[in-house]
């Protein structure tokens, strides 16, 4: 058993030290956009974009947040223009939440800094690495996907 762990830790460490790249583009993309919207809500409008409309409590539930505080952020996300919200059809005693076109083009912001950072990378690889790359980045984001909505649906 112990020799599986440190298997299991050697790979993993071998994943940080592969992934530090890519991290790092990422990290120089959120810091601009920082600039602009701070990561919190952020967060949210990639929630919102993800879920599509929603109700405030389905928003902080998805991002872990108390109910209060995840109605405090969607009234700034609102403030700036970013979201709508209304009374939901469904619960006139609930709030429902959407993304407007200003809160998309923050978010296709993010990924023109993100696409335009991965550039000049993706040009020093070879075909074949690039390929590897998207096979085990794609297989990557669908296990980090399936466990994440396995965790929604268990209520964690």
């Amino acid at each position: 058993m112990p020799s599986t762990n440190r298997a299991v830790e050697a790979k993993l460490s071998e994943l940080e030290r592969a992934t530090r790249g890519l991290l790092a583009l990422n990290v120089s993309a959120l810091e601009q956009m920082e600039q602009r919207i701070g990561l919190a809500p952020l967060r949210a409008l990639q929630a919102l974009e993800r879920l599509g409309p929603s109700l405030v409590t389905g928003l902080g539930d998805d991002l872990g947040l108390l109910p209060s505080t995840a109605s405090r952020l969607s009234d700034r996300l609102a403030d700036a223009g970013y979201i709508t919200r209304r009374v939901a059809p469904t619960n006139r005693r609930a709030t429902l939440l959407e993304l407007t076109d200003a809160g998309r083009a923050v978010l296709d912001e993010l990924i023109r800094l993100r696409v335009e950072a991965f550039g000049p990378v993706i040009r020093h690889m070879t075909e074949a690495d690039i390929a590897a790359l998207m096979q085990g980045a794609g297989a990557f984001t669908a296990a980090y996907q399936e466990l994440t909505e396995r965790s929604q649906a268990d209520g964690r």
